[in-house]
């Protein structure tokens, strides 16, 4: 591990706020791997948007990067294994690993998938300075789960974030000048400590400051806040804080307190893990509850699992805001990578840290049970963590919702199953009817096809607000059909004829463009030429022509 200039063994907890963070290199490409069972040596790329996001060891030794097109990367590498970046995977094969950690910290947060944080003053007890912790923690890690780890070590986490990627121990108090030297860039670091931000927005963001001639995050903590508010808004004024270290401090007012706990025992118990986040979701309502009633604000939550034979996992997991459904995905994820990891790691100790307390916290482990998990889990527990006054974390109290709404969609999911309440959505494809997604409410999306993937030729903005497939005629001004080839229509559309609907006279329409998909497979090879025509009473339509009958596939607004 690297240090800082002009330094030496320093004792754990001698400077406040001090944060040791672990970092799995790559881990959206080795997370992949693990998904689909590839060999250590297998080159393995994670692909978004047509553009390469991780890559492994082997995948870069061939001359793959993050940014290269998928063609690029295929061109460098031809035996290389590509994926599609699977949150929940990332997040469920992370969640076993971080058993590893049980054993060796009293308390850690998992700050995202491939990342955790440990306050280095809970290792003080069992550690005399810094760099006797990081080691232990590295050797214990590595031996358990066979991979790499970066540490690192700052005042804030957003900077030990940063010094992680390379190793970094940051010397006490020196963290606004190691930050004032990074790139720019490495701002998209703050997508792993809130999960609220959009990448895309967050991405243009940096790509306007280093257009401003900003490549450093020193040249834009020095900006004026009043210009960077003006400019850029809350997000600008969040950014530049994390650049001058001051954001994502912990949180000097905040309280801890045994009492907010929801124990929800579920009987029959159960392994199926949709139906234990149905019971999370109710369960963090009803602890947000009692958590706004004391106007606070929940910044850490503790889940614990307990097994029917008295197994325990639990975990911390660190929140941007009190919303249920996070709560739900984090119970899911956990049970998940629990689940599935004790019968590869033959796991019969169950132990697992004990709830945070409200003193230093010292290492301790549960009893081993004796018997196995196959049965389910039999009880959850939900732990406030860790509170905070609502203006220590810049959150607004005015949104109250009563949860009436809330409470009955759920009670008929309870009633029928998670489908009988769907939400609409999009994701991509080149029709109307491929772009449609419902997802049942309080669930993440799942879509068969990127969004932000490019698709030529899909139908562009506005959408049609009706979806159809029904036959009709298109007819020109002599009462002869309208014959479309990928040259362009044999005559001028005059009326849409449908079915049921009697006939309207078109008095403008679009140039009609083909679409030609799946040309490289006879049985999935598809062609066909789309219209858009405007009737005289103002209606507007999406016409199709596929194997020589035209469709009426979308009505306009």
């Amino acid at each position: 591990m690297s240090e800082g200039p002009a330094e030496s063994a320093a004792p754990i907890g001698s400077a406040a706020q001090r944060v040791l963070v672990l970092i799995v290199p790559d881990w959206s490409a080795l997370a992949a791997a693990l998904a689909a069972d590839a060999l250590p040596t297998a080159p393995v790329a994670v692909m978004h948007a047509n553009r390469v996001v991780s890559a492994n060891a082997p995948a870069r030794a061939r001359g793959v990067d993050s940014g290269m097109t998928v063609r690029a990367a295929r061109g460098r590498c031809p035996e290389l294994l590509l994926a599609p970046r699977e949150a929940e995977t990332e997040a469920r094969l992370f969640a076993a690993a971080a058993q590893a950690l049980d054993d060796a910290v009293a308390r850690f947060t998992v700050l995202g998938p491939g990342a955790v944080s440990i306050p280095a003053d809970s290792l003080r007890h069992t550690h005399a300075d810094e760099s006797a912790a990081v080691e232990h923690l590295l050797n214990a890690l590595t031996e358990r789960t066979g991979w790499e780890f970066l540490p690192g070590i700052a005042d804030t986490p957003f900077a030990a974030l940063l010094a992680a990627r390379t190793a970094t121990r940051v010397e006490p108090g020196r963290t606004g000048e190691f930050l004032a030297a990074q790139p720019t860039r490495a701002l998209d670091a703050a997508l792993v400590l809130d999960e609220t931000l959009e990448p895309s927005v967050l991405s243009d963001l940096v790509s306007v400051l280093e257009r401003l001639g900003l490549r450093t995050l020193g040249a834009f903590a020095d900006l004026d806040p009043a210009d960077v508010g003006t400019r850029f808004g809350p997000l600008g004024l969040r950014l530049r804080d994390l650049a001058r270290g001051r954001g994502h401090r912990g949180l000097r007012d905040h309280s801890r307190a045994e009492d907010l706990v929801v124990e929800v025992p579920l009987d029959p118990p159960t392994p199926r893990t949709d139906v234990l986040a149905f019971r999370a979701r109710a369960a963090a309502a009803q602890l947000f509850t009692e958590v706004r009633r004391r106007a606070l604000v929940c910044t850490q939550v503790t889940i614990r699992l307990t097994a029917t034979g008295g197994q325990v996992s639990e975990r911390t997991w660190r929140l941007e805001d009190m919303s249920d459904n996070r709560v739900a995905d984090r119970a899911r994820w956990q049970a998940e990578g629990w689940l599935t990891a004790q019968p590869a790691a033959k796991r019969t100790s169950g132990q697992a840290a004990n709830p945070v307390p409200t003193s230093d916290p010292a290492l301790a482990s549960d009893p081993a049970p004796t018997s196995d998990t196959d049965e389910g889990i039999a009880l959850l527990t939900l732990l406030a963590a860790e509170l905070a006054t609502p203006l220590a974390t810049q959150r607004s109290l005015l949104d109250r919702s009563s949860g009436a709404v809330a409470h009955s969609l759920e009670r008929l999911q309870g009633l029928f199953g998670l489908d009988a309440v769907l939400v609409p959505g999009l994701q991509g494809g080149r029709d109307p009817q491929e772009t449609n997604l419902w997802t049942p409410w309080q669930q993440a999306p799942r879509p068969d096809r990127d969004p932000e993937a490019p698709w030529p030729g899909a139908i562009p903005a506005p959408h049609p607000v009706r979806i159809l497939r029904t036959p009709v005629e298109l007819l020109d001004t002599a009462g002869a059909p309208v014959v479309a080839r990928s040259t362009g229509l044999d005559s001028a559309p005059a009326t849409l004829r449908i079915p049921g609907a009697g006939a309207h006279r078109i008095v403008d329409h679009s140039s009609p463009w083909p679409v030609e998909t799946g040309w490289w497979d006879p049985a999935l090879r598809q062609r066909r030429v789309r219209l858009q025509v405007l009737a005289e009473d103002g209606a507007a339509f999406l016409l199709c022509r596929e194997d020589g009958q035209w469709q009426l596939v979308g009505e306009y607004a």
